[in-house]
């Protein structure tokens, strides 16, 4: 399957002074700053994190956020594809060449998440050049063909002694750390790229892995409850080396084997948008932005203050009435007092074109 590019004015080049703006706006709105939120730097107290079911439980002082009725719009049909490996478990979007948003949320939806599907149209619409999504696939095949035995042992001597896979040390902060089709490519990521082609090689050699999304360092949970892979450091831990790791990144607060319990699928999905958030609102980046902002609101679930940002960064863009649309269809998928919030916010941008 393909993606067209995805049309519309985020992939034009604006000045610098709307990104500047955007990062200005979007940080005063969220008061503790974007740097409060579940991402490779971390987390800190009052983080909200992402839970199956919801989109959020909170600790720490700051309010909940209430889950709303929201579910990404054409998630609920498809027809049965046959992947690369074989494997039939996931939905094909319908029709020819879905946008890459489209197909997002189509996967962020299925049970259970393509996590290869999910994350390669993610870099698909978070960047303006072609990926090669086939290219991806094939590749994680024939790595899936090399491990010898399906082991955690050799996952991890194929992808990080064999074929070279590690971390981008020097360029932590590249944007193209969280596209895993560069990182496929690239042999090169951040620990939660890496965590996905470590599940996603292991699950076509027929090895269920799954996520653990450990404030600071995300790692990958194996069958055995105390044995863990850290893909950034290509080697095999323990709760005692996890720790270990946490406590490097985490210093103001104390472990707890809770940080160690898998992440779903959709969540780890969500850990990478807001790398991405995050990567841009510093550099800054309007356009990469709002287009990171456009798939967290394709989320399942997604709160109504991920609609007010997209539509704020928009209309700091010079496109109030786009904000405004954006806003107006989410208050028709919201109802009740969100649905009020959000007309009322759609109006204030209308009236910008007065």
């Amino acid at each position: 399957m393909g993606y067209r590019h995805r049309p519309g004015f985020v992939k034009e080049r604006v000045r610098r002074r709307h990104s500047v703006s955007i990062a200005a706006r979007l940080t005063e709105a969220e008061g503790v700053t974007h740097q409060a939120r579940y991402t490779e730097a971390g987390t800190t107290a009052g983080t909200r994190q992402p839970v199956r079911g919801g989109w959020y439980a909170t600790t720490g002082t700051r309010r909940p956020v209430r889950a709303s009725r929201y579910m990404a719009p054409g998630a609920a049909t498809g027809t049965v594809a046959s992947m690369s490996d074989g494997d039939a478990r996931a939905l094909e979007p319908s029709g020819d060449q879905p946008s890459p948003a489209d197909a997002f949320a189509r996967w962020a939806a299925s049970e259970p998440v393509p996590l290869d599907r999910a994350a390669l149209a993610i870099a698909a619409h978070c960047r303006a050049d072609q990926v090669d999504e086939a290219a991806a696939l094939a590749e994680l095949d024939r790595l899936a063909n090399a491990v010898r035995e399906p082991t955690p042992t050799a996952v991890v001597e194929l992808l990080f002694n064999a074929e070279g896979f590690g971390p981008n040390r020097g360029r932590f902060a590249d944007p193209a750390n969280s596209y895993l089709d560069l990182v496929v490519s690239r042999r090169m990521g951040i620990p939660i790229t890496l965590a996905v082609v470590t599940i996603e090689v292991a699950r076509r050699a027929s090895l269920d892995l799954h996520g653990v999304g450990m404030p600071g360092h995300f790692l990958v949970g194996t069958p055995d409850p105390d044995t863990f892979i850290d893909a950034f450091g290509g080697r095999i831990i323990d709760r005692a080396g996890a720790a270990a790791i946490f406590a490097r990144f985490e210093s103001r607060q104390a472990f707890d084997d809770a940080f160690l319990q898998p992440t779903p699928s959709e969540a780890i999905l969500l850990r990478m948008l807001n790398n991405l958030r995050t990567l841009h609102l510093r550099q800054p980046d309007a356009p990469s932005l709002v287009a990171v902002l456009e798939l967290l609101t394709r989320l399942p679930g997604c709160p109504i203050d991920e609609f007010m940002r997209l539509g704020q960064a928009l209309a700091t863009l010079g496109r109030p009435d786009k904000g405004a649309q954006v806003l107006e269809s989410a208050a028709d998928q919201f109802g009740g007092s969100d649905a009020e919030h959000l007309n009322q916010a759609a109006t204030r941008l209308w009236a910008q074109l007065n």
